[in-house]
């Protein structure tokens, strides 16, 4: 009786402790939460930083050149899920679906290799902020002025 009533004790704590843990969502053995950034050789670049608990940014930046420290940024919020390997990430009635990819090619950027990062599923909608530009964990070599 006290062997299964200690059980019954470890079993309640041990889920007791699981919940409060922060949970960190993971998709091909890697953590998906934090920040992916676009490269660009432009003046401009989009951040998207998915936080724990489904909560989403979006930072679009543009500077003029040779001048990133005066950048302005125009954010959105919004809410992400992760099914398998796709993100949802929703925001201003926009749905747009990623998938994360461990080793995102870097050969748009003329580099060998890849990078963990996000790239759109399928197509997306023509006011969609993040279309289909490849998005790379930050931080990363390639970020302008980071």
């Amino acid at each position: 009786m006290r062997i299964r009533r200690s059980l019954i004790v470890v079993l309640f704590l041990g889920l007791l402790i699981m919940s409060i843990l922060p949970r960190c969502r993971r998709t091909a053995g890697q953590p998906v939460e934090g920040s992916y950034s676009t490269v660009s050789e432009s003046e401009w670049d989009i951040i998207l930083t998915l936080k724990r608990g489904g909560t989403a940014e979006i930072h679009v930046e543009s500077w003029a050149p040779g001048d990133y420290q005066n950048r302005s940024v125009v954010k959105t919020k919004g809410r992400w899920r992760l099914d398998e390997n796709i993100i949802t990430v929703e925001y201003n009635g926009i749905k747009d679906r990623l998938i994360f990819e461990p080793q995102l090619s870097l050969s748009v950027l003329g580099y060998k290799g890849g990078a963990a990062g996000l790239i759109q599923r399928g197509p997306f909608a023509k006011n969609s902020i993040l279309r289909d530009y490849p998005l790379w964990k930050l931080p990363h070599p390639f970020a302008q002025g980071r």
